[in-house]
């Protein structure tokens, strides 16, 4: 599967967007020459005085429009409406002066000013149905130029696109180049492997540890919590648990409690807890003061405690001392730190390998070459400047010296 893509299909589908492509060409050359033929270099000028009076014979409608109100219509608002009608008046005379000037500095030809002007008289003449009808001409330019700018838009949008395309399939070749460039210890990454597969091993040993631990009653807990005393914070002293192993001998029902049930005495009230312990006073005195690590001990499942993580040195001996079936387990994660490092540089580097190789399972490079080559041949055409027989004849227009020749007859 080349690039994704069987090559017939890819050869269809280069041939169906280069019609797409000449055909937006073809439209958009036919607009440039349709712009070459106003004059290149009068069509901003020209366009901006068509668009400029084409505003004003909107307004001076609107404004005969509303000369037509009913007679009973508010003496103010006629004389607005009025006022309005003297503004237009001179801004028509401020246009023709427009013309004029842009005449003088050569931005517009002798017949487009005259057209202009043409029309303007229409307007003052009081014949607006021929001002429109002479108007149309340059409605035409508004539109053209309109189609013009559209047509800009769509050709950048395909360019824009195909460069897009053109970036994606270089990553890619730039991928698979990188794929063949590369190489594994297999035999060092196999070797991390199987230090995580120990490391998973040992974190079920710590879930059957705990649960043991934690379902044993108080005062048996506190006889196995010895070796937690380096992981665990607020571990009471030696005299505070001698203090709590004679209280639990004294009272053996609260030292066979389970830790749920004796977290749970530390909120009963007085009276409850003298139904179990009549020496209330001994209890608060020693147990709660500890009440928080009782409570810590309890969801020890649930925390970060003796979780092993990579690199750790001391908590595998931890485990091969205290856990039982866990020894053997542990020796297997006593790797010394270089050879540990060098063994997890080859793993991530096999993982960034295998996940590189199935985002590009569907790719191979002659596919991606080829679709390469007609992205790029698409992109050259679309880009590339129209041929000599596509260039419009230049129009030479004379330009006068006497202004006053636009107001001729």
């Amino acid at each position: 599967m080349p690039g994704g893509k069987n090559i017939p299909h890819l050869i269809v589908d280069c041939m169906e967007k280069m019609e797409r492509l000449t055909r937006l060409k073809e439209r958009h050359s036919a607009l440039e020459k349709r712009i070459n033929s106003i004059g290149k270099e009068y069509f901003q000028e020209s366009l901006r005085l068509s668009m400029e009076l084409g505003e004003l014979i909107e307004e001076i409608e609107s404004t005969q429009e509303r000369e037509k109100i009913p007679r009973n219509q508010v003496l103010s608002a006629k004389i607005k409406i009025v006022k309005y009608g003297i503004k237009l008046s001179k801004r028509l005379k401020y246009f023709e002066e427009e013309v004029v000037i842009q005449f003088d500095r050569g931005n517009i030809t002798k017949e487009f000013g005259k057209s202009l002007i043409s029309v303007t008289k229409r307007i003052k003449d009081n014949k607006m149905h021929l001002a429109k009808q002479e108007f149309r001409q340059f409605q035409g330019i508004i539109d053209l130029s309109r189609e013009h700018d559209e047509s800009s838009a769509r050709l950048e949008s395909e360019a824009k696109a195909l460069r897009k395309e053109q970036y994606r399939i270089k990553e890619l070749l730039k991928g698979l180049s990188w794929l063949d460039s590369q190489s594994v210890d297999l035999e060092k990454a196999r070797r991390h492997e199987h230090y995580l597969e120990k490391l998973e091993e040992l974190g079920k040993l710590r879930e059957d540890y705990l649960h043991s631990l934690l379902s044993r009653p108080v005062s048996s807990l506190l006889a196995e919590a010895a070796p937690l005393k380096e992981h665990l914070p607020d571990f009471p002293s030696e005299s505070e648990m001698a203090e709590m192993r004679q209280f639990f001998s004294a009272y053996p029902a609260i030292g066979e409690s389970s830790l749920n049930k004796l977290c749970g005495m530390f909120s009963f009230s007085e009276k409850k807890l003298s139904h179990m312990c009549p020496e209330t006073s001994r209890f608060r005195k020693t147990l709660l003061p500890h009440k928080a690590w009782f409570e810590s001990m309890r969801t020890l499942d649930l925390s970060s405690f003796l979780v092993l993580e990579e690199g750790d040195e001391a908590m595998p001996g931890f485990y091969s001392e205290h856990v039982p079936g866990a020894q053997k387990i542990a020796e297997g994660l006593r790797i010394p730190p270089r050879e540990r490092a060098a063994a997890l540089q080859e793993y991530k580097k096999k993982q960034e390998i295998e996940k590189k190789r199935k985002e590009l399972s569907a790719y191979s490079k002659e596919g991606l070459e080829k679709e390469l080559e007609e992205t790029e041949s698409l992109l050259g055409f679309l880009e590339s400047a129209p041929g000599p027989e596509e260039e419009p004849q230049g129009q030479n227009q004379g330009l006068l010296s006497r202004i006053s020749s636009f107001f001729k007859t």
